[in-house]
C-alpha cells in the first residue's frame, strides 16, 4: 500500500514537469511573406509588421521563426515554398498566404514534402483550387487549417465610417445624394474582393442617400491613389467621401485632394486599413475618420494555434478553416490610448501564453483581438 501511494506521489509530482517540459519543446515554422522587408515601400509596411508581430509571439511560444520575403512578387512565393519544401532539414510547420492566386501552388509544394501548413489573412476562393483542395484537411491532412479576418465585415466599417461622417454634415434641406469613391487594392485577391463586397453592401443599404461613382483599382499603392483621386476629383468635383482598402491608399488620395485646396475632415472625408502610424496621427489630427485594422496580428494568432496544435489542444472545433472578427476599428476617440500603448510597436510586452489553451486550458475560445489583448495587459492606476 504504502509502494503505491509512493508511485502515486512521484507520479503527481514528475506529470506537471513533463508537461511544462512539453510545452518548452521548441518548434520550428517557416513563414513565406508575400510584401516587401522595407518598411518605406509605397505599399506601406503592413507586411512588415505582421512578420514584427509574429516575432515577438514566437519568443513566447518558443518557436524558431524563419521569414522569407517574397517582394511583392507573385512568382517567388511559389518558389521559395519549392525551396522550403526540398530542403534536407524541412521546418515543423510551414505558414502561407493565398496572395496574387498563389496559395494553390504553394500548397502542392508543402503537401508533396509532407510538411504541415497553415493559409493565413487569404485563403483559397477559386472554384478550381476548391475543387483540387477542398477544405483544411479535407482531401489533404497536411494542409492543417485556415486563419482568415473577416474582411467583408471591414470593407463594411470603412464604409459605414465614413457614411456616417458625411450625414452628420449634410444639410437637412439638400436632396442630392452625397457622392463618393472607392479605391481597392486589387481585383485579385481574396481579401480585396471581401473588403469590396463590404464596401458595396454598406452603399446598397443608404442608397437612397449615397451613391457609389466609380471603385478604382490602385495596386494598394499610395502613389497610385494620388494620381488616380486627382484624376478623379477633377471629374466629379462633388464627391465628400473616399473608402479606401488600406492607409497609404487613403493618404495619397488625401494628398491629392489637399492639392486640389480640399478639406480633409471638412469638406471631404476618409477611411482605410491597416493602423499605420501616419494614418493614426492623421486620425489626430481630424483629418483621417478612422482606421480598421489588427489584421496584421493574424500572423502572431497562428503561431498560437501552431503551438497548441503541436502540443495537443487542435484548434480545429468546430473547424479546421477559421474566420474571425480580427479587425477592429480605430478612430479620434481610442486613437491617443492606443498610440499610448503600442506607438511604439513593442509587441513583446504582450505574453502570448495567455492566448495559449495549453498554457491555459481554462480557454475555451480564442480571444485574437485588441480587446482580448488590452484585457491581458496590467492596469493603470
Amino acid at each position: 500500500m504504502r509502494l503505491r501511494y509512493s508511485i502515486a506521489l512521484l507520479g503527481l509530482l514528475i506529470l506537471p514537469s513533463l508537461l511544462f517540459a512539453q510545452q518548452r519543446e521548441r518548434i520550428s515554422v517557416t513563414f513565406i511573406n508575400p510584401g516587401v522587408s522595407d518598411t518605406k515601400h509605397a505599399t506601406g509596411g503592413f507586411w512588415y509588421k505582421v512578420s514584427h508581430f509574429m516575432q515577438a509571439a514566437a519568443a513566447d511560444l518558443n518557436i524558431d521563426l524563419e521569414v522569407l520575403y517574397a517582394e511583392r512578387k507573385h512568382t517567388r512565393l511559389t518558389r521559395l515554398a519549392r525551396e522550403v519544401s526540398s530542403r534536407d532539414k524541412k521546418p515543423d510547420y510551414l505558414i502561407i498566404v493565398n496572395e496574387m492566386k498563389q496559395g494553390a501552388p504553394q500548397l502542392v509544394e508543402a503537401v508533396q514534402a509532407k510538411i504541415k501548413t497553415l493559409m493565413i489573412l487569404n485563403t483559397l476562393v477559386n472554384e478550381t483550387d476548391i475543387a483540387q483542395f477542398g477544405t483544411p484537411r479535407e482531401v489533404y491532412q497536411e494542409w492543417i487549417g485556415s486563419l482568415v479576418p473577416d474582411n467583408h465585415l471591414a470593407g463594411y466599417k470603412v464604409a459605414t465610417s465614413i457614411i456616417n461622417r458625411l450625414l452628420e454634415q449634410k444639410n437637412p434641406s439638400d436632396s442630392a445624394k452625397l457622392q463618393m469613391i472607392g479605391l481597392t487594392g486589387d481585383f485579385a485577391t481574396p481579401a480585396a474582393l471581401s473588403r469590396n463586397e463590404g464596401l458595396k453592401q454598406a452603399i446598397k443599404e443608404n442608397e437612397q442617400l449615397v451613391e457609389l461613382k466609380q471603385l478604382l483599382v490602385c495596386n494598394w499603392s499610395r502613389k497610385v491613389a494620388s494620381h488616380k483621386t486627382q484624376r478623379i476629383l477633377h471629374r466629379y468635383p462633388d464627391i465628400s467621401g473616399i473608402w479606401s482598402a488600406n492607409d497609404p491608399i487613403a493618404l495619397g488620395a488625401m494628398s491629392a485632394a489637399k492639392r486640389l485646396h480640399r478639406q480633409p475632415g471638412k469638406d471631404i472625408f476618409f477611411a482605410g486599413l491597416n493602423w499605420d502610424q501616419p494614418a493614426l496621427r492623421a486620425i489626430q489630427r481630424g483629418e483621417l475618420v478612422s482606421s480598421m485594422g489588427g489584421h496584421f496580428m493574424t500572423g502572431g494568432w497562428a503561431l498560437v494555434l501552431l503551438h497548441d496544435y503541436h502540443h495537443g489542444k487542435d484548434f480545429a472545433q468546430p473547424g479546421a478553416a477559421l474566420k474571425m472578427p480580427i479587425f477592429d476599428e480605430i478612430n479620434a476617440s481610442n486613437v491617443d490610448s492606443y498610440l499610448e500603448m503600442f506607438g511604439d510597436q513593442d509587441w513583446q510586452k504582450i505574453d502570448f501564453t495567455r492566448f495559449s489553451k495549453v498554457y491555459h486550458p481554462e480557454l475555451k475560445n480564442y480571444e485574437f483581438s485588441l480587446k482580448g489583448i488590452l484585457k491581458t495587459l496590467p492596469t493603470k492606476s
